[in-house]
């Protein structure tokens, strides 16, 4: 194999560093001892340096040692990485490198990392992701995770690498980008590329700067708005119609920054009275905010905290602190859409998951519903509370509904069996409709506070999971499910394991990337508390250095 090779026994080893160089239990002591053990071959199928032809490769191993090294603390940038491996004795007896010798660039490692983010050939799943698995069950077979542990979900902010802009410098950006890559990919100058597409925005350094106007003036900003969407939509054609004349595998680069700009016309823009442009006040449901990191999104971690980029969802155990499961979603994705993903994932790694603490963003009646009918797990968080009926009025909670006949009781006592399906736009399915008998209303010394000013039998629409809310609302009310649940505030603990080391803002562009480095925090993390465990085991395994 075209694998570089160094002698076992070198200045770098842990028995040739300062007694404080390595520390027993420390990451980088497990790393350096049992490299090969927590990194088995078939995790890496695929890498160069698997050819048998060509200049000698870093192992993969070694490489991922350095890319966890890199999120030990608080994280930093591959050219920091790569700078520290230099001189840092501690992360080259981790990596095995002897001094004297360069460790691996800051090329080798983004390209390292980009491997890292494809499929693996025989599961076709993520190799981070196989990675962090493969770690979590190690850390489950050495016992990391407790008996009596307590499984509990969180979601954090992870703000974005691109840039956040508003709508003009979207057009104007957007549009000086397309035009620097078409006049890179067609062989011709900025200058010619402007006096074709009749664009002098391109020769600028700035798109505000291209427009010396008072930016406070509606008819001025009118104008430049005009002014751009004119261009982007001549320019935008105008690519689509020559984009067969460049190389093909830039096509699609440029034809997704197309995209983009008239996605942002779309988006942003509306047309006032008189017909004139005019950014819209308004809020629009998958608003792009980058160009330069076209998947970040606009999000909502509070009702007053607004952030931008991605949203780290995670599931761990509140006892030893071994972080199960992760995903990373755009801004502006609610929490619940990540439970079933991360429930399945920790089940598959942990057995013994049967109960899960959230908070109130995973607690509605369908979440409920279709965790516990489909990997048997109870959500424990608040319910939806129920609508507070008007001053003087019964709600919907003095009716009882038995769920087995299908009949409703109100509160007269009255009985009905009249319940049929109509469909609800706000559930998006039909939901069950009960109505009284108009007579007996009529007659009952409650429709005053029951019906109201209604003329009709009493109608009550149920929710489509109503057998569900209601027991979830019953159960909240029990002490036991309280004091249990006042476990769930150690999760901010879980949380902070991922933002503690770099993980509050994004180190590249896209969510592949945040993807990426989200699971290297984790590993890194689960790691750190395996190197304790195995420190302390009187049955560790047998150091093996060479990878």
């Amino acid at each position: 194999m075209a694998y570089r090779s160094f002698p076992v026994v070198t200045f770098s080893a842990p028995g040739y560093l300062p007694v404080d160089g390595l520390q027993v239990g420390t990451l980088p002591w497990l790393l350096a001892l049992f490299r090969s053990v927590w990194f088995p071959a078939w995790l890496f199928a695929g890498w160069r340096g698997e050819r048998p032809r060509g200049r000698p490769a870093w192992p993969a191993a070694v490489l991922m040692v350095l890319v966890l090294l890199r999120w030990e603390h608080e994280g930093m940038s591959r050219r920091a990485c790569v700078k520290q491996a230099l001189t840092d004795l501690r992360w080259r007896a981790a990596l095995g490198v002897p001094i004297g010798t360069r460790p691996p660039s800051e090329r080798t490692l983004r390209d390292f990392e980009r491997f890292l983010r494809q499929r693996h050939p025989s599961t076709g799943v993520r190799r981070y992701l196989l990675l962090h698995e493969h770690v979590v069950r190690q850390c489950c077979s050495q016992g990391n995770l407790a008996k009596t542990a307590v499984y509990a979900m969180d979601s954090t902010p992870q703000w974005c690498y691109g840039a956040v802009l508003d709508t003009v410098r979207l057009l104007g950006d957007g549009l000086r980008a397309l035009g620097r890559q078409w006049a890179r990919e067609s062989h011709r100058s900025l200058s010619e590329v402007a006096a074709q597409w009749d664009l002098p925005l391109l020769l600028h350094k700035s798109t505000k700067g291209a427009y010396p106007v008072d930016w406070r003036c509606p008819e001025a900003r009118t104008a430049v708005l005009s002014d751009l969407v004119r261009h982007v939509l001549q320019a935008t054609q105008w690519v689509r119609r020559h984009v067969e004349s460049v190389r093909s595998s830039m096509r699609k680069s440029l034809l997704r920054k197309c995209r983009h700009l008239l996605r942002v016309i779309t988006n942003d823009l509306e047309t006032d009275e008189q017909g004139d442009l005019e950014v819209a006040q308004r809020v629009a449901a998958d608003r792009l905010i980058s160009l330069t990191d076209p998947q970040a999104r606009h999000g909502h971690k509070t009702q007053h905290h607004r952030f931008n980029g991605f949203k780290v969802h995670l599931l761990g155990d509140l006892v030893s602190g071994l972080l199960v499961s992760l995903s990373v979603t755009p801004g502006n994705q609610h929490d619940a859409t990540q439970t079933n993903r991360l429930i399945q994932r920790a089940q598959a790694l942990c057995q013994q998951l049967e109960q899960v603490l959230a908070d109130t963003a995973y607690g509605g009646a369908r979440q409920r519903y279709l965790v516990k009918a489909l990997y048997g797990v109870e959500l424990v968080s608040p319910p939806p509370s129920a609508a507070a009926p008007r001053q003087g009025r019964l709600g919907r909670k003095d009716i009882q509904v038995d769920f087995k006949t299908g009949s409703a009781t109100c509160a007269n006592g009255i009985t009905t069996t009249d319940r049929r399906l109509i469909w609800s736009s706000d559930h998006g399915v039909r939901v069950p409709l009960l109505q009284w008998d108009k007579r007996d209303c009529d007659a009952c010394p409650l429709q005053a506070q029951c019906r109201g000013p209604s003329r009709q039998g009493l109608r009550v629409l149920l929710h489509p999971y109503e057998q569900e809310l209601r027991a979830a609302r019953a159960a909240w009310q029990t002490p036991q499910v309280q004091q249990r649940y006042r476990l769930r505030a150690q999760a901010e603990r879980l949380v902070r394991l991922v933002t503690g080391h770099g993980g509050r803002r994004a180190r590249q562009w896209g969510l592949g990337a945040a993807q990426l480095q989200a699971h290297a925090i984790a590993t890194t993390w689960n790691l750190g508390m395996l190197a304790k465990m195995v420190a302390v085991s009187p049955d560790r395994p047998a150091a093996q250095t060479v990878c």
